[in-house]
Parts: structure tokens; sequence; C-alpha cells
């Protein structure tokens, strides 16, 4: 008897890891259309509100992420004629980096957690590769280090005997989508070496403090290591 290898279309592989897509940080307001062989990802608004379009963002890095692993690259083509569409997602062969195949297996295994970290620091090295993660994805992360900063972007969790690293996301105005993508790609990446994070609201004026007039501060993160 002879086997016949046969190789999966890009449409099978795409609607198999849309699940792993979903599980990235995200407030709804999108869904997605299968058509054509391409995933297209639409708002569920075209006025949808930062925080939507932070989280679509998210879900197109992990949608990224989940295809490389698998051995598929995307082409993303970004908007159309309609204004709901994002994104039209297709996938084609493509071979994997280690980093990739790590950041896929932490898609599920990430944990968000507003709780008390660990006493640990998070070496240098580590936090460098997170901001890497972010240039990466076209923005910047930067670290709150004065301590009126933190307490004031810690203003509901002052309870906390260890906030862990304190971190804002910041990309040009308007750049919600590039901000999401590089909260997924921090996070995962901060997964694979043993980080929790959580956002923690945006306060606007406190955060501008971080990032300088020139770029808009898009997410703040608590990043740590869990206590044992």
């Amino acid at each position: 008897m002879t086997m016949t290898n046969v190789a999966p279309r890009g449409d099978t592989v795409l609607r198999s890891v849309l699940h792993l897509a979903d599980l990235a940080p995200n407030a709804g307001g999108y869904r997605w259309r299968m058509t054509d062989g391409a995933a297209r990802l639409h708002l569920d608004t075209p006025d949808s509100p930062p925080n939507v379009l932070i989280g679509v963002g998210a879900v197109l890095h992990h949608l990224r992420i989940a295809l490389a692993a698998a051995g598929w690259d995307a082409l993303v083509e970004r908007g159309g004629s309609d204004p709901t569409l994002v994104a039209t997602v297709r996938a084609v062969r493509g071979e994997p980096r280690t980093e990739q195949v790590a950041m896929a297996a932490a898609i599920t295994v990430r944990i968000s957690e507003d709780a008390d970290y660990s006493d640990a620091a998070v070496p240098w090295t580590v936090l460098h590769r997170l901001a890497a993660q972010a240039r990466g994805e076209g923005a910047e992360l930067h670290l709150v280090v004065d301590h009126e900063t933190r307490l004031r972007m810690l203003r509901r969790s002052r309870a906390l005997r260890n906030a862990g690293v304190l971190a804002v996301i910041a990309t040009s105005a308007g750049s919600e989508i590039t901000a999401g993508a590089a909260l997924s790609a921090v996070l995962l990446m901060g997964t694979v070496w043993g980080l929790h994070g959580c956002q923690l609201p945006v306060r606007s004026q406190v955060a501008a403090q971080v990032v300088g007039p020139r770029l808009a501060p898009q997410v703040v993160l608590r990043l740590g290591y869990p206590r044992t």
C-alpha cells in the first residue's frame, strides 16, 4: 500500500488556530469571517473604543504566533472598503523561529493575575527581551521607576506588598492596534520567562509623564513572578 502525505490547506490551518487567537486579552467587540480561504477580522462597529482596538491588535498577534508555531506565516492585509474590516489574514507555508514556538505554547498557560507577586526581582535581561518584543511590533515599553508615579498608578492596589514591575506600552497617537500587538508579544514572552501579568487602568496624565510628549500611553502593565 502506498501512503501519500496530504498537506493541509491554509484555510484549514487558519480555522484550527482561531480559538487560540481568541485567548488574547481583549474586550470583545469583534468577529471572524472565513471567506475565500482567508480569515477576516471585523469590528462590531466602525467607531469602536480604544480598548476594543487594543484587544483586536492582541488577537491578531496571537493568530500570527499560533500560525507560525504550526509552520505557517500570516499574510496580513489591513483594512478594506468595509469600515468594520480590520484585517484579512491568509496562511502561507513558513518556518517558525524558536521563540515563536515558545510563545505559542504560552498562549494556553498565560495567567493574568492582579495579585501580590513574589519578592524576586525581574532580571534586566528579561526586561530587555520584553522591550525588544514591543519594539518589534512598532511600540515602546517604558518602565515606571519613579516611586510616586508607581503609587499613583497602583491606586486601587495599595494593599499589595509587591506590585512587581510596572510598565507602559506607548505608540504614536491613534495606533491602538499596534499597542495591542505589543501587549500580546510582551505578555507571551513574559509567560515564557515565568512571569504573570495584568493590565491596570491607564491614567493618561500619569502615564504620559512616563513616556514623554512624543508618544501616547496605551497600556499599563504589572509584571512579576507568582508567589510560591
